[in-house]
């Protein structure tokens, strides 16, 4: 690979990606150089399977967030001792505040 492939390379990465032509420096090298157009032809395939699978869209798992935090190692991790009663607690919260909200008509009615 010479010198310009390696120069041309993030350029043609980028024209294929948008659909554009190389900048006008490099594509005198990148008409005739087949591994510059290999490249080129591979990269806007690629892109063209990425645009594809984006409206292919799946939901994270719930927990997706919390399993990551706590694979972490360093000052990020949390530990996995936290995990369930953390959950419980959160659970409680929530299911308090469902209660409350639900009862808060009923409530306010016995005060007037």
């Amino acid at each position: 690979m010479s010198l310009f492939c390696e120069l041309a390379a993030p350029f043609v990465a980028n024209s294929a990606v948008e659909g554009s032509d190389v900048v006008s420096p490099l594509r005198a090298h990148t008409s005739s150089c087949l591994k510059c157009q290999a490249r080129h032809a591979a990269m806007a395939r690629t892109a063209r399977d990425l645009a594809a699978m984006e409206v292919q869209r799946t939901a994270a798992p719930a927990d997706l967030e919390w399993r990551v935090m706590t694979s972490l190692e360093g000052d990020l991790a949390l530990t996995r001792s936290w995990a369930r009663p953390l959950a419980w607690i959160a659970a409680g919260v929530s299911m308090a505040a469902i209660v409350i909200w639900r009862l808060r008509p009923k409530i306010s009615q016995l005060g007037s």
